[in-house]
């Protein structure tokens, strides 16, 4: 009997399938309704129906990896009517996004269906949120579910993250402490290139003149004078051996022109202050930066 309800129920399903589609993705999870029927061919009403939901992809070596799987006990109910909403968790939304995944349905050991999920890739990618490998920021500490905080952490042992470590070509989140983010490319504006991508830039500052006020007199081609004379002085009053001639006063003068150096000028030795702290920056704000997984 039981054998035979399963097959009727799978049949039932099926027609669900073809006429209101198997599944779909929303916010919510996936949404799963079937009819319970025995052999009769006769619902199944206010009964108890054994399901396990698994969902899995197959990997490169076309082995199936399991994304997630429940199992529990649902009710029919007076149309012998099931219903039931699979929540994988936002944390598996990009391993849904990014490959083919089926969705098996069994009782014990029978197999009731197995199928692709036939979803709207759109959908999926708006449940996801953003494409794996999108940086933002974030003011929190903790990363949201299906986020890692850019801070070098491993990603070996995250869940979901298979897809982001191919993608970076590491086993590791980018390490974006203290850092600015800056297109890769070459600017239309002013032709400056930005890091290569996934790689970092050294600070720089743009090479430029300080303008100053130093100057030094030019005095130009110019003589300078001297002049010496005699005065006599009477030591005692009465002319006679202590009389003598000394210093420059009111007797004769003569004129003695110095040398000249011509026009010239002087080099100056110095330079403008450092002023300034160890970077150039602009106004900010501090932030955690995030990465889809």
């Amino acid at each position: 009997m039981k054998h035979t309800l399963l097959i009727s129920f799978l049949f039932t399903f099926f027609i669900i399938s073809t006429g209101i589609a198997q599944s779909s993705a929303n916010a919510s999870g996936i949404a799963i309704q079937g009819i319970a029927r025995n052999d009769n061919n006769t619902a199944l009403i206010n009964s108890a129906v054994n399901l396990t939901f698994q969902l899995y992809y197959l990997n490169a070596s076309n082995l199936e990896e399991t994304v997630y799987s429940e199992t529990l006990s649902l009710t029919t109910d007076a149309f012998g009517v099931f219903s039931h909403v699979i929540d994988p968790g936002s944390v598996n939304n990009a391993i849904i996004a990014n490959n083919q995944v089926y969705l098996r349905i069994t009782e014990g050991s029978t197999v009731i269906s197995n199928e692709k999920l036939k979803h709207v890739p759109y959908a999926i990618s708006a449940n996801n949120g953003v494409p794996t490998g999108s940086i933002m920021p974030f003011i929190g500490t903790t990363a949201p579910e299906g986020w890692v905080l850019c801070n070098g952490q491993s990603l070996t042992s995250v869940p979901g993250a298979a897809n982001l470590i191919i993608l970076l070509g590491s086993n590791n989140a980018p390490n974006l402490q203290g850092m600015f983010l800056r297109g890769t490319g070459t600017s239309p504006v002013n032709n400056e290139a930005g890091p290569s991508l996934m790689a970092t830039q050294d600070d720089a500052f743009e090479s430029h003149n300080h303008p100053n006020d130093l100057s030094i007199v030019n005095d130009g081609n110019h003589t300078h004078d001297s002049s010496f004379g005699t005065q006599r002085f009477d030591n005692d009053d009465n002319d006679g051996p202590g009389d003598g001639y000394v210093r420059p006063g009111n007797g004769t003068e003569n004129i003695v022109v110095t040398s000249q150096d011509g026009s010239h000028s002087h080099n100056i030795n110095g330079g403008v202050l450092a002023t300034g702290n160890n970077e150039t920056r602009p106004v900010n704000y501090g932030v955690n930066y995030i990465i889809k997984l």
